[in-house]
């Protein structure tokens, strides 16, 4: 006969000790014998916390010179049971808030609720009743009960110390049903160094990363908060962890760097990883839909991160990431990219190339670039190139996106017009009627 409890205690993360214990308790169980498999369980379970108070730090309500006592409690074989059912029970001082609101008392020593630690005193009368051979009756349902409460609440019993405890904070830090929502994360970063050594703490920050907190900038800005308490700490120990854990995965990189963009320069030392990010990751990962697109550029061109040689292949494509609807660089970063080539690469994508007046598709390459070609005006010079290829394009050009846009961008800057027909008169360019302007004004349309 299948018995559930007996699959599922053996996939709990138990000691070998305690697990043929629970053993014992099934072999019991399936004979009929339930004062046996009832004590056999009890016990199984009081070794498993055993277990958990030996392994873990010092609990942080527990007294520095009070925890090696009760660490040597629970390695005496006539102590042990007794000094892990106290360990339970223990709780701290009813604590009254500045309004006078009492608040309960707590567990001193393990992350669970007050309803679990007031059933402890029952099962333990049961324990007694099959240990001394007392006249209640104990059946099949009494085992089955207590199995039901270990299924329902072992994994609950973890000690407030250790890394387990951590997470079990921080979990109930973002839980609304439990708490009011708070931005003040300090004192969980803070015990971050106190849970695991100094080299664990990237392994930690990847734990809290993949099961607790995300970091979805679009739905959560309580997670953003939360990393950035990570990101910007103080403390050496958890910067370095922080920077190890995001240096470990190249999208993981990215989706933390389009957080924080200045972080970046603190993981440059990393050549492989930093090179994959901006051959790669900068444009499919982070994307030039981010705010942060060009924050990222800006940095990774002013502070020559990336080769002297190959930085005008790399401001030619960023050339090609201005779109409708997406952010724009602003006035120090287009300095920057003004600097090598970056409107020049778009005259020469379009102008130079006369993709506006192809046979086939120069309407299609107008309206698609739109966007583009009034953001290149709105910033470069105008010159004998351009007023050649618009001028030609607006000869038959009579509808379309780009006609809207330039119209209204002519019409919010008259100077452009004004310039506009001062090259093509001094360079004998007949003007179609969309630029002729009279007493400097375009024509509504």
């Amino acid at each position: 006969m299948e018995i559930h409890f007996e699959n599922w205690i053996r996939k709990q993360d138990i000691s070998e000790e305690s697990q043929m214990l629970f053993d014992d308790a099934v072999k019991c169980y399936r004979i009929g014998v339930y004062r046996a498999a009832f004590l056999m369980s009890y016990l199984g379970f009081m070794k498993a916390i055993r277990d958990r108070l030996l392994k873990s730090p010092k609990p942080h309500l527990i007294h520095e010179k009070e925890w090696p006592k009760i660490l040597n409690d629970l390695r005496e074989d006539k102590l042990w049971e007794e000094k892990v059912f106290t360990c339970i029970e223990e709780k701290e001082k009813e604590k009254r808030g500045g309004d006078g609101e009492k608040f309960p008392p707590i567990s001193k020593i393990f992350l669970v609720s007050n309803d679990v630690i007031e059933d402890m005193p029952y099962w333990r009368r049961m324990r007694n009743t099959c240990a001394h051979a007392k006249d209640s009756l104990i059946n099949h349902s009494n085992v089955e009960a207590f199995w039901g409460f270990l299924e329902s609440h072992l994994a609950k019993f973890i000690v407030n110390g250790g890394k387990q405890a951590l997470l079990e904070k921080i979990r109930k830090h973002f839980d609304s049903t439990q708490r009011k929502p708070s931005f003040d994360f300090s004192y969980l970063v803070d015990q971050i160094p106190q849970v695991v050594k100094v080299s664990e703490i990237s392994g930690l920050l990847k734990e809290i990363y993949e099961n607790v907190v995300s970091l979805n900038l679009n739905e959560e800005r309580m997670h953003y908060s939360f990393w950035k308490n990570i990101a910007y700490s103080t403390d050496s120990r958890i910067l370095d962890g922080f920077l190890d854990f995001i240096s470990s995965d190249n999208n993981i990189l990215a989706e933390f760097v389009e957080a924080f963009p200045d972080r970046l320069l603190l993981v440059v030392e990393k050549t492989e990883l930093i090179r994959y990010f901006w051959k790669e990751s900068l444009f499919k990962v982070v994307g030039n839909f981010n705010d942060n697109f060009w924050e990222l550029s800006d940095i990774l061109i002013k502070h020559k991160i990336i080769p002297e040689d190959e930085v005008v292949s790399f401001v030619k494509t960023l050339a090609g990431k201005i779109g409708s609807g997406t952010p724009v660089p602003n006035e120090q970063q287009i300095k920057v990219l003004r600097k090598h080539g970056f409107f020049q690469a778009i005259s020469d994508a379009i102008f130079k190339t006369g993709s506006l007046n192809q046979t086939f598709g120069g309407y299609d390459n107008a309206n698609r670039q739109s966007s583009k070609i009034i953001f290149y005006l709105k910033n470069e010079v105008l010159d004998l190139l351009i007023v050649k290829q618009l001028n030609k394009l607006f000869q038959t050009y009579t509808f379309g996106r780009f006609y809207e846009e330039l119209h209204t961008y002519i019409q919010e800057n008259p100077q452009f017009i004004t310039e506009f027909n001062r090259i093509a008169k001094e360079n004998g360019v007949e003007l179609a009627s969309f630029f002729i302007s009279k007493e400097g004004e375009i024509k509504e349309i």
